[in-house]
């Protein structure tokens, strides 16, 4: 009993000082809110007045990670945080007339329908989409999981209708060379392996093991995180798994202790030699990929230094008060190097082995993968397997051509 007592004893304080804290925090904000309700010079309704308190604590963190997300917005974050939305399954730009089709996803409502890349999309429900936003056009066409929705597209100067059926489409975040036959290529005739991973999403991890086990006579792999701007924590150490025999892949750091301590468990292609693609847009979890296979020296990182983006966001939903994502902590490297930019420190992000120059016009080379990427009723390709000379003379990607290079020289076979 005298130790119980002795423990409430200590401990008051420390409650009586939060219970005060909290106490005069609200009262500040109950004589604002007060005075702006009664004496402002027009009319602000409460909603205003607590999302802009809200907000303004935001702000004040300085921090542009941590976000409020009033409730009429909690749908469309938790679709881009899941990365999943009820719709027809495109990837399409902006045109006057609509929306452009750059090429129907795989397995999608679109797809199996036969829309087909160039497909000019100009009304949905009779609806005309002239000078419409991509965006407006997106919320157009997304609906209810199962529910249907009719579009019309223009090919080759003929109106064709459509009705689908929204589905959930997942996005595919491992990506090969090129298309052919709808299918991706991945091997460059020189038994190279070339993948692409655009996000992190947890079905990364065994996407990207499935391509490895279909691929067993691959000599290398380059492993492109160029402009990935990272997505799942779980995501990033599964796929060291696939690489790593042992060893930390990342920290977890709070502002008391260090919360959590991520090891390698698995090993799937732990022979492999590896070359890692980074920019200056490769983040999150793309900086704990690229960290940790060149901590281990498991792979050659190439290009510029990565963004710096390390901290670790919760989510907490507050109902009608909306969602709050929040830094809550950071990532630390095997070498216990902060992968967070920080204003004032000099080591942040991943410094590659070798220094890159930045391409010409990224955004050109960026249009040329996509053109590669796009999903044709049959081979459009001049051989069976790309080579070297096809990144060079048909994408004009500099940096991967360097990549390649890096990588050890090997004529040995994994079993």
């Amino acid at each position: 009993m005298l130790v119980a007592s002795a423990i409430i004893v200590l401990r008051l304080p420390t409650a009586l000082s939060k219970r005060a804290l909290r106490a005069e925090l609200g009262e500040g904000l109950l004589e604002v809110a007060q005075t702006l309700e009664t004496e402002f010079v027009r009319e602000l309704t409460t909603e205003e007045l607590r999302e802009g308190a809200i907000q303004g604590m935001v702000d004040r963190t300085g921090d542009p990670y941590t976000v409020w997300i009033p409730p009429r917005d909690r749908d469309e974050f938790v679709k881009e945080v899941q990365g999943t939305f009820a719709g027809i399954g495109v990837s399409a730009s902006s045109d006057p007339r609509g929306a452009l089709v750059t090429t129907p996803l795989d397995a999608s409502p679109a797809l199996q329908a036969g829309i087909k890349a160039g497909d000019l999309i100009v009304a949905v429900a009779s609806h005309p989409l002239d000078n419409m936003t991509l965006n407006e056009i997106v919320t157009l066409i997304s609906g209810p999981e199962g529910s249907s929705v009719a579009i019309t597209v223009v090919r080759d100067d003929q109106e064709l209708n459509f009705t689908l059926v929204r589905r959930q489409i997942k996005t595919q975040t491992v990506l090969g060379l090129r298309r052919t036959d709808g299918q991706w290529e991945w091997q460059l005739d020189d038994g190279t392996l070339v993948i692409r991973i655009n996000q992190f999403l947890d079905e990364t991890p065994a996407d990207l093991r499935s391509v490895i086990e279909n691929h067993p006579n691959a000599t290398g792999l380059l492993l492109d995180l160029r402009s990935n701007p990272g997505g799942s924590l779980s995501a990033a150490v599964e796929t060291c798994d696939l690489f790593l025999e042992s060893g930390i892949v990342v920290e977890i750091r709070n502002r008391r202790e260090v919360e959590a301590i991520f090891t390698a468990k698995s090993k799937v292609a732990t022979d492999l030699p590896m070359v890692v693609l980074v920019d200056e847009g490769s983040a999150s979890a793309s900086e704990i990929v690229a960290g940790a296979l060149q901590f281990h020296q498991r792979a050659t990182v190439l290009g510029r230094r990565t963004y710096g983006k390390g901290s670790v966001q919760k989510i907490r939903d507050f109902g009608d008060g909306g969602t709050l994502k929040y830094t809550a902590a950071t990532y630390h490297l095997p070498d216990g190097r902060s992968v967070q930019r920080v204003e004032g420190e000099e080591n942040w992000g991943v410094d590659p082995d070798v220094v890159l120059d930045a391409p010409e016009d990224w955004t050109e080379l960026v249009i040329r993968w996509s053109d590669a990427g796009i999903i044709t009723s049959g081979p459009d390709w001049p051989q069976l397997l790309p080579s070297q000379d096809w990144i060079r003379n048909q994408l004009g990607d500099a940096e991967m051509l360097r990549g390649l290079d890096a990588l050890p020289q090997t004529t040995d076979v994994r079993p």
